[in-house]
């Protein structure tokens, strides 16, 4: 039995000949964030009629992607993982203009098995505002500070952009003091967030409650200390977590 399952993403409005580069790379940048950014989905072929980028990963990988693909499907997916799910949604629309496309959706397939319908957009997507979430940010303490009951927080995100809009009480923010310009942290609150015309999601504000430490460790550390520890799977794992799922259906 193989170790590895294939996940086909057949793309409408294109073939082989007709796709160009970028828009290829788009897609599949969109469809990794809906599966989670898995650094173990690795692109093996591109199959003919419709485009269609065949991601081959371990069957424990596979997995997790296909359950993070069921969330999208009935909207229970991370902010992040619905925009880019959008983002796709208007890509199918604009490429399939001007052919016989307009009712087709891509796909994200397993075997013959449809895991994930993302239909084209219609013409006009709208805005969203105020939208309320369960929210985590994780970043540098850079500015804490304001008056009265709640204070303003300023973070630096871990990918350099400097991030402003976190409200926090003020035994909270005394505490985030004393971790200006320290260690990472994970902030946990609930956020409001908006979507603009193009589909892309902004977080306005957000209400933090509470925090965490995150380790400050650099990625050689962090991968030699995942190596040294000594996990036992058993043979029949990826049998025994598929019969679990099927379970829950």
């Amino acid at each position: 039995m193989s170790d590895f399952e294939e996940l086909s993403f057949v793309i409408p409005g294109h073939t082989p000949e007709t796709m160009p580069l970028d828009r290829l790379i788009e897609y599949l940048q969109q469809m990794a964030i809906v599966l989670g950014d898995p650094s173990q989905l690795h692109l093996v072929e591109i199959r003919h009629s419709s485009v269609s980028p065949v991601l081959r990963a371990p069957k424990i990988i596979a997995l997790e992607a296909r359950e993070m693909a069921a969330r999208v499907q009935s909207g229970q997916g991370t902010l992040r993982q619905l925009g880019a799910s959008d983002r796709i949604r208007r890509m199918v629309r604009s490429d399939a203009e001007g052919t016989h496309n307009l009712e087709k959706y891509a796909l994200l397939k397993v075997a013959d098995k449809v895991v994930l319908e993302i239909p084209p957009a219609p013409d006009e997507m709208g805005t969203v505002e105020n939208l309320r979430q369960a929210t985590y940010v994780d970043g540098q303490v850079i500015k804490v500070g304001g008056a009265g009951e709640d204070a303003a927080l300023q973070l630096q995100g871990l990918d350099g952009r400097i991030l402003s809009g976190f409200i926090v009480k003020r035994h909270l923010a005394k505490e985030l003091a004393q971790l200006l310009w320290g260690p990472p942290v994970r902030l946990n609150g609930v956020g409001i967030w908006c979507r603009d015309i193009d589909g892309v999601w902004r977080l306005v504000k957000m209400r933090v409650q509470s925090y965490e430490q995150l380790e400050d460790d650099d990625a050689v550390s962090t991968l030699e200390r995942l190596r040294s520890l000594k996990v036992d799977w058993p043979n029949d794992t990826y049998e025994k977590l598929s019969a679990e799922r099927e379970g829950l259906q």
